[in-house]
């Protein structure tokens, strides 16, 4: 991604301190939490999950050749994030990066939960969930 692309690397920036922010969060598990050992790992395996959601969307905001149609702010500092798209800008991109684009406003900035068509939603949203409960919702018999 060039610097031609002035929003993405502003949601570049705001996704590696998110990630950075989940980093000190794994090491207060490990360290400081005074969590049972069951807990420690169910914590451990959720924040993992949330590193590497945010390190795929991270990869993809990179690989982006167009700037998304967002505004990203923070009513509080940097605490909290919520994140606008524009709906004129988003009929520009191809399906998979618009729904990308819904899986991550959903997960990291309080958007609306994706539409059950979203394929992109079904190979991120398991990532921070145990791999026991990921089983059972994907098997809803």
């Amino acid at each position: 991604m060039g610097e031609s692309l002035p929003r993405n690397k502003a949601l570049e920036n705001i996704l590696i301190e998110m990630l950075s922010t989940r980093e000190r969060a794994a090491d207060w598990v490990k360290t400081d939490a005074e969590l049972d050992p069951e807990s420690q790992r169910l914590m451990g395996d959720m924040n993992r999950g949330d590193q590497a959601s945010i390190q795929k969307f991270c990869a993809w905001v990179q690989s982006l050749e167009q700037d998304l149609p967002i505004t990203v702010s923070s009513p509080d500092g940097g605490r909290t994030w919520k994140m606008e798209v524009e709906e004129a800008g988003r009929s520009s991109l191809p399906d998979r990066d618009s729904e990308m684009l819904d899986v991550m406003a959903y997960m990291l900035f309080d958007g609306p939960e994706p539409g059950p068509g979203n394929k992109a939603a079904d190979d991120i949203l398991g990532l921070g969930l145990p791999e026991q409960l990921r089983k059972d919702l994907a098997d809803p018999r």
